[in-house]
């Protein structure tokens, strides 16, 4: 979403039944990190996505009793 002339808003629902059981290598199931992705921000002729938000916070064992909404604002 457009919020001004220099800002965008992205908005990441992660609903009730995504990311359930996630299973991380050390075989904990919780969700602990975000990121955002632009797919080709420069504009180059092959798609070249780059990271452009990313959040770490607490383990959250993510089931289907709720959704998680991610929300970020970028200013250029």
């Amino acid at each position: 979403t457009r919020i001004g002339d220099s800002s965008v808003r992205y908005t990441l629902v992660v609903d009730e039944e995504a990311c359930n059981s996630i299973t991380r290598t050390d075989g904990a199931m919780s969700i602990n990190e975000v990121g955002l992705l632009m797919k080709n921000p420069t504009g180059n002729a092959a798609d070249r996505p780059i990271l452009v938000a990313y959040r770490t916070f607490s383990n959250i064992v993510k089931t289907s009793d709720f959704s998680l909404i991610f929300r970020w604002t970028l200013n250029f």
